[in-house]
């Protein structure tokens, strides 16, 4: 073989047993996260919070009639009128309820009493124009209400008196003739609101034992 190559082959095979004995270049390899074992601090949604449940039968007690001789209402007491009878309150709202006998070709009427925290309920505006959305006139035009002021166990009372074709809660059915009278007792611990409805030959007939019913409320204390 030629000298010449012969140097070359002996280059070539220089190259690649120096080669194959080069150590591959390692790069070091990043740790792995550290896993935490901290449970994460999880905050309360309104979502999670159980609704608060009002309680108005504690908060407003739905009675059964304490006294067969006296209306108890609140901290209130009055003589009860003649055929004025104790019935069951239709909501839990109400703190008391009683009907009025009615003659043979008239239904009878129904009292009903309520009581608001102070500062709700309305003011005596608002609840007059709420008041007058379920009455037009018999005739079918607007109603008006009279509207006057008394003293009901010595505190300022608004008492209002709306009469014509009552069509109840977004004129879901309809009376004609009807009355409905509202005396509201501004009462440091809630506004009391005592709504008296029904026919008017027996509102009126209940007219005059609704007057004394008023004057003679007193505190229960005062008794």
């Amino acid at each position: 073989m030629p000298r010449k190559q012969t140097f070359i082959l002996f280059i070539l095979l220089s190259t690649t047993i120096f080669g194959c004995d080069k150590t591959p270049e390692t790069r070091p390899v990043p740790p792995k996260p550290e896993m935490t074992t901290e449970t994460p601090e999880i905050t309360s949604s309104f979502l999670d919070q159980k609704l608060e449940k009002v309680d108005h039968d504690a908060k407003y007690r739905k009675r059964n009639e304490i006294d067969p001789n006296f209306i108890i209402f609140s901290d209130f007491k009055s003589p009860k009128p003649t055929n004025w009878t104790w019935t069951t309150p239709k909501s839990n709202m109400r703190i008391a309820n009683y009907t009025l006998q009615g003659d043979e070709e008239n239904d009878v009427a129904e009292l009903s009493i309520i009581q608001f925290d102070k500062d709700e309920g309305g003011t005596l505006t608002n609840n007059i124009k709420r008041w007058m959305k379920h009455f037009r006139s018999n005739e079918g035009g607007p109603v008006r209400t009279l509207i006057s002021t008394t003293k009901v166990a010595g505190l300022p009372t608004s008492i209002v008196e709306i009469s014509g074709e009552y069509m109840g809660m977004e004129a879901s059915w309809h009376r004609s003739n009807y009355t409905m009278l509202i005396a509201l007792v501004e009462f440091e611990d809630g506004n009391v609101f005592l709504k008296l409805l029904g026919p008017t030959p027996t509102i009126n007939v209940h007219r005059d034992r609704w007057n004394s019913f008023l004057e003679h409320t007193t505190f229960i204390e005062e008794n």
